[in-house]
């Protein structure tokens, strides 16, 4: 069964020995260190080429550039959630680096769990930013959210990413929703159908009964004699009051 993708994570560090331990504690995290860059100028061609979910970036960096300065370059082209890394205590750099607009602090030295924590607030007040609730993944246009194809969903103390493409189909339990996806996976979340379908894009995920929600992309077929839906070769029933908008929202020939 495939690994469920994560997030994927930019390092900025200069001390070699700092990034291979920044290194192990993302993998022990769960997350993907993508790439790590030595220099400003290193770090302005990977965030282009990798496209980076977060940016965990030293303050103090050699050369002309140091961690504040790359971070407003960064900000400039595309806004990430950005993380400082500093064991400096100086005022002047503090407001320099608020300045900046990082969305989470990480004082040397560190470990997993505040790695950890440091990451999701990062990715939570990016979010508030964003103009979208604190927890709300991409709904509707899905407008300036960080990762608009994907849900994120808590898993021992880390996110992981749900692509919409994996969501084959939403059955609710009272205040509760499972999420079924490709390879036979299921996630269950404390949410209620209705506050998740906010979240879900418009018109990519169809009610077929009150209780159970389908993607659409994901259809199989429709069997109308047994009145159901197969989805990820999985039947669901199709309940009478859903059945025309269903039917009316499918593009039949013949």
């Amino acid at each position: 069964m495939p690994a469920a993708p994560t997030l994927r994570l930019l390092a900025v560090e200069d001390n070699p020995v700092q990034a291979r331990a920044l290194r192990v504690l993302v993998r022990e995290l769960g997350y993907e260190l993508v790439g790590v860059a030595p220099s400003a100028a290193e770090a302005r061609g990977l965030f282009r080429e990798l496209a980076p979910d977060v940016v965990v970036l030293d303050i103090r960096l050699k050369g002309a550039d140091d961690g504040i300065a790359l971070a407003l370059q960064l900000n400039a082209e595309r806004a990430v959630p950005l993380i400082f890394v500093s064991s400096l205590q100086d005022a002047a750099t503090f407001e320099r680096a608020r300045a900046a607009g990082p969305f989470a602090f990480l004082p040397k030295p560190y470990d997993a769990a505040v790695l950890g924590r440091a990451i999701e607030l990062a990715v939570l007040n990016f979010a508030r930013t964003q103009g979208a609730r604190p927890d709300a993944e991409p709904g509707a246009d899905g407008s300036g959210l960080l990762v608009r194809d994907s849900l994120f969903l808590r898993e021992n103390n880390r996110l992981v990413r749900l692509p919409y493409a994996e969501l084959l189909w939403v059955q609710a339990d009272d205040s509760y929703c499972h999420l079924h996806t490709r390879g036979g996976r299921k996630h269950t979340v404390k949410l209620s159908l209705r506050e998740l379908e906010t979240r879900l894009p418009a018109g990519r995920f169809v009610r077929v009964r009150r209780g159970v929600l389908v993607q659409a992309d994901g259809i199989e077929n429709i069997d109308l004699g047994a009145g159901t839906v197969q989805v990820g070769g999985q039947r669901v029933a199709i309940g009478r009051a859903y059945r025309e908008d269903l039917l009316r929202g499918l593009n039949l020939i013949g």
